[in-house]
């Protein structure tokens, strides 16, 4: 379903984008934070690499990108670069976490569309929407951010999907606990099963995920019904992201697998680290959101923020100036401490 509104939150430190289908639900984010800049590649980014090392046997090498990151370039037989030599690349896929980004040989002409603007472009339905301006702490983009980072999902017509990312796969379980469908069997299995693909689908854009993606469906299918819920699958997510996707009807096992390209970093890595904490930086500007939104609501109050102190650290060997931008916009009536508690907190003073 095409891009019916896109939300955008611009906050000290960040910027967070939503867009919404026609019925209200997220279907895709974005973030943009002021540490990207200097040091993370975008999709679809036309840079200056410098060629490190060549692997014939992987089919390529990889590249040292601006802002010291490293990228895996694929290179065709008969290439005809060098180790050290200077070349142009796209990304292709960004980052996540245990892999790096991908890319490709390019021409050395860069486009002139901002990567949030490509953002938009990809989008079915969104080319010229106006993006609408909200507050920071703006409760529908915290709640689409919520909802892709959590493990469960509930689905339209009752039941849930339960969505976990492992090293090799991401397998999602369908509970139909709640659910009260009627009918024959074969036809609640086909009606819930592709209710569960179909929203499958909006998580696999909302959350940027990829790669290989398997779904435990419910019994029972047969051969037609299995290639009903492919299709379903297929057909959702073409209508929600321009990836390169293929899916195939489910196993004997009732397993229906699908293979989705990589994009852009998952939401999951952007906000945290690989034990699953938020980041130094996540805290932080979470923080920071919150001091802003009470700042707005209370304009003539003096506030504190207080920063988990990995937090409050991390602020300050950013480099970002953050407090500064802080002063400039409300003046100095906001203050910023450390503290040993796990959340950021804000108060009166």
């Amino acid at each position: 379903m095409p891009v019916a509104q896109i939300l955008k939150e611009v906050a000290i430190g960040e910027t967070r984008r939503v867009a919404f289908d026609h019925s209200g639900r997220a279907i895709a984010l974005r973030i943009d934070r002021w540490s990207d800049a200097a040091t993370r590649p975008h999709l679809g980014d036309i840079v200056a690499a410098r060629l490190s090392a060549i692997h014939p046997k992987q089919g390529g090498g990889f590249v040292d990108l601006p802002g010291g990151a490293e990228a895996f370039v694929r290179l065709a037989e008969g290439h005809g670069f060098t180790e050290g030599q200077t070349m142009s690349v796209r990304i292709v896929s960004e980052a996540r976490q245990g892999k790096l980004a991908r890319a490709q040989p390019a021409n050395p002409v860069p486009g002139t569309e901002s990567p949030a603007a490509r953002w938009q472009a990809g989008l079915p339905g969104a080319a010229g929407l106006t993006q609408e301006d909200v507050l920071p702490g703006d409760p529908a983009i915290e709640a689409a951010f919520d909802e892709a980072i959590s493990e469960t999902v509930t689905l339209p017509g009752g039941g849930t999907l339960r969505i976990q990312r492992t090293a090799a796969l991401v397998a999602v379980d369908l509970d139909t606990s709640g659910r009260n469908d009627s009918g024959r069997a074969a036809a609640r299995a086909l009606r819930i099963n592709t209710d569960a693909a179909r929203e499958l689908a909006r998580q696999v854009s909302l959350r940027n995920l990829g790669g290989a993606i398997v779904l435990d469906c419910v019994s029972p299918i047969n051969r037609e019904a299995g290639l009903k819920l492919r299709d379903s699958f297929l057909s959702a997510l073409a209508d929600l992201s321009q990836r390169h996707a293929k899916a195939l009807a489910p196993s004997a096992f009732g397993l229906m697998e699908a293979s989705v390209a990589w994009g852009e970093t998952p939401i999951a890595d952007r906000l945290f680290d690989s034990s699953g904490e938020p980041t130094d930086e996540t805290l932080c500007l979470e923080g920071l959101r919150h001091l802003q939104r009470e700042a707005r609501a209370q304009p003539m109050a003096r506030l504190t923020l207080s920063l988990p102190l990995r937090a409050f650290d991390w602020m300050s060997g950013s480099g970002l100036d953050l407090h500064a931008r802080l002063d400039e916009t409300f003046g100095a009536r906001l203050t910023i401490s450390s503290s040993d508690k796990s959340k950021p907190e804000v108060f009166q003073t």
